[in-house]
C-alpha cells in the first residue's frame, strides 16, 4: 500500500478498533492492529500496529486520546530506539513529546500531495548545494511539511528547516534574493555536540571535522 492510501484508512481504522475495544486496547486482536502498520517511503514508520500496547490515557479527554493515536501513525524511528522492544506506550508521553500545534497529521488528501511535493522539491535544492543527498526534511521541531507549518515556508517567503545526511542534522534556509533564491546550511548543534574532540594538532583549523556553512543562488 502506498504513503497516501495508508494514510487515508489510518486513522478510520484505528478510531473503529479503540471504539470497540471500549476502554481495552488490549483486547484489540494483533491481526487487526498489524493493518496499521507501515513503513513510509522515507523511513517513517506507523506504530498503529502497536495499539494493543497502549496504556496510561485514563485522564485524558477523548479528543486527546484521539490526537495521540493519530500522532502514532507517523513517527521518525530516530524518536523511537529499540521499537521492537516496546512494552507499552502511554498516549500522555506521546502527547508531551510531540508538539500539538505542529502536528501535521490531519491532511486532507491535496496537502497530502502538497507535502510530498514540498519535501522533494527541498530535497532536491538542497542535495544540489550541499554536494551529496539529503534526506528527511523537517521542521526545527522534527514534524512534516504541512499546513499548520505552512509547509516550512516563512512569512518573508524564506522555507527554513532541518534536514539528514550520514547520520547527522543540519539546518537549512532557502531565502529569496534579488536575483533568485540563496540556499545555507550549517550543521545542527545537536549533532556538533555528538562529535569526537578536536586533537590538538587540529587546533590551527577546528573546523575540519564539520562541513563550512555553505550556500548557493540560483535563479
Amino acid at each position: 500500500m502506498d504513503d497516501k492510501a495508508f494514510q487515508a484508512k489510518y486513522l478510520p481504522m484505528a478510531r473503529l478498533l479503540w471504539e470497540a475495544s471500549e476502554g481495552r486496547p488490549g483486547d484489540i486482536p494483533s491481526d487487526y492492529a498489524r493493518h496499521l502498520s507501515h513503513t513510509f517511503i522515507d523511513g517513517d514508520l506507523s506504530l498503529g500496529g502497536l495499539l494493543p500496547k497502549v496504556e496510561d490515557y485514563s485522564e485524558m479527554e477523548p479528543e486527546e486520546i484521539e490526537e495521540a493515536i493519530e500522532l502514532l501513525g507517523r513517527i521518525n524511528p530516530g524518536d523511537w530506539p529499540n521499537i521492537e522492544d516496546i512494552q507499552s506506550i502511554s498516549l500522555e508521553e506521546v502527547l508531551k513529546v510531540y508538539d500539538k500545534d505542529a502536528s501535521g497529521f490531519d491532511y486532507v488528501e491535496d496537502n497530502l500531495g502538497t507535502a510530498e511535493r514540498v519535501e522533494k522539491v527541498l530535497t532536491e535544492v538542497i542535495s544540489s548545494v550541499f554536494g551529496e543527498k539529503v534526506s528527511d526534511i523537517r521542521s526545527e521541531k522534527g514534524y512534516f511539511p504541512n499546513p499548520k507549518n505552512d509547509f516550512l515556508q516563512e512569512d518573508d517567503g524564506t522555507f527554513a528547516g532541518t534536514f539528514m545526511y550520514d547520520g547527522n542534522k543540519f539546518i537549512f534556509e532557502i531565502a529569496p534574493a534579488e536575483n533568485g533564491w540563496i540556499c545555507t546550511y550549517r550543521m545542527h548543534w545537536d549533532s556538533l555536540d555528538k562529535l569526537p574532540p578536536v586533537h590538538d594538532e587540529d587546533n590551527k583549523d577546528q573546523n575540519n571535522y564539520t562541513r563550512r556553512v555553505r550556500q548557493r543562488g540560483w535563479k
